[in-house]
């Protein structure tokens, strides 16, 4: 009975020790392009809400979340906005999300794991295919009312609101 926990520590520092920001499919042409979504990690500009909020159970069902935030850089701009859910059975330690994006031309839907405050998640076009990737970092710490903290996660009420960051990578 004492191997479950600790395998699951085990995954867990395991799994937090994986590059996830540094990881994504490579261009087919080489003809990339970078941005930033949401600001910065020195200086967050995004928003990310979770509904009901995200805690250390297990979720019984999906949780509503909305991402936006302003898209800069070079071919980037305006707002980047994603409307989607975490899967049920989500924590604030795991989490899986999917859904669509709005305010990106040729982008239409993202998917990805989060682990903690990092996020992976591909971007994808009308047809399906992988057309880009972006790597959220949420800010777990030091932010004032309304927005959640990491302690939240064990409240009743969980971790509703914070500031996130992102690159995001356009293969084409």
């Amino acid at each position: 009975m004492r191997r479950r926990p600790v395998a699951i520590a085990l995954a867990s520092l395991t799994l937090s020790t994986v590059p996830i920001a540094a990881s994504h499919a490579a261009p087919p042409d080489g003809g990339s392009r970078l941005c930033t979504w949401g600001g910065t990690p020195a200086a967050p500009t995004g928003t990310v809400t979770f509904d009901p909020g995200n805690t250390n159970t297990p979720s019984a069902g999906p949780i509503a979340v909305h991402a936006w935030g302003p898209l800069e850089g070079p071919g980037c701009q305006g707002t980047m906005d994603f409307n989607g859910s975490a899967r049920s059975g989500a924590t604030c330690l795991l989490t899986i999300f999917e859904g669509s994006v709005h305010g990106v031309p040729g982008v239409r839907r993202l998917f990805g794991p989060g682990l903690g405050p990092q996020v992976h998640e591909f971007l994808y076009d009308r047809q399906g295919n992988i057309v880009g990737s972006d790597q959220p970092l949420v800010k777990a710490s030091g932010n004032s009312a309304p927005n959640s903290n990491g302690p939240d996660c064990t409240t009743p009420e969980g971790f509703r609101r914070a500031p996130f960051s992102s690159p995001v990578q356009f293969y084409r």
